[in-house]
């Protein structure tokens, strides 16, 4: 079921994978390791596994991978990931965008976004364009003072139809499989609390390319 979604539109969605005592404590650990290891005001902060110990257990979780390995048969390694967080005081949409502009020229990436709060299209929910991942994309330079200085690669010509724009609305624990050539978005917090999610990236098991070496927590599945 994942794998077919997954081809045809670019992303699956799989709900309750984590239960509610799992993304409290996950979420206790994100405010933690924010405050602990990212700027001030930052709504990001990559690379959670390598100062988490949760955060690298959760990179392995069964539950995730299991999912993976259905839609990756060839094999599953991890890479890295990151805390999102939007609020009151940062509640900024995120722009359109493909995450393979960030890392051109290399291998095949896929995302996992994992809701630690429930997501609502009032409270920051990613939006997906589905099917858009089989259509090719270009990058325009964004000067990122709307977006906290955290997105400098968007798409700026929609040209897709508006049926195709997909609010994914999930509980907490749920998490959304998306391949990184698939244009996405996010909703602005407009409800003024805090929206708490972990990004894991992931790609096949091939030797490390240059561009994995920048990412020390990345391994092979087994």
């Amino acid at each position: 079921m994942y794998s077919n979604q997954y081809a045809r539109d670019g992303y699956c969605v799989a709900t309750g994978l984590l239960t509610a005592p799992e993304c409290d404590q996950l979420k206790a650990e994100a405010v933690a390791v924010m405050r602990a290891h990212a700027p001030a005001k930052a709504t990001v902060f990559v690379g959670a596994a390598v100062v988490s110990p949760l955060f690298r257990r959760l990179a392995d979780d069964p539950r995730i991978v299991g999912i993976l390995r259905h839609i990756m048969p060839d094999g599953v390694a991890f890479m890295s990931d990151k805390i999102v967080f939007k609020s009151g005081a940062q509640r900024f949409a995120s722009p359109w965008h493909i995450d393979a502009f960030y890392w051109r020229n290399t291998r095949p990436k896929l995302s996992v976004w994992i809701a630690l709060d429930d997501v609502a299209a009032d409270n920051g929910a990613l939006i997906v364009v589905r099917g858009s991942h089989r259509q090719e994309w270009q990058s325009a330079t964004s000067d990122m003072r709307d977006t906290n200085g955290e997105f400098n690669n968007v798409i700026e010509q929609k040209t897709w139809r508006p049926e195709d724009e997909v609010i994914c609305e999930v509980p907490r624990g749920s998490a959304i499989f998306f391949s990184d050539l698939l244009v996405h978005a996010s909703c602005e917090n407009t409800a003024g609390k805090d929206r708490f999610s972990l990004i894991s990236t992931y790609h096949g098991p091939a030797p490390d390319e240059e561009f994995d070496k920048q990412f020390p927590a990345r391994h092979v599945i087994p």
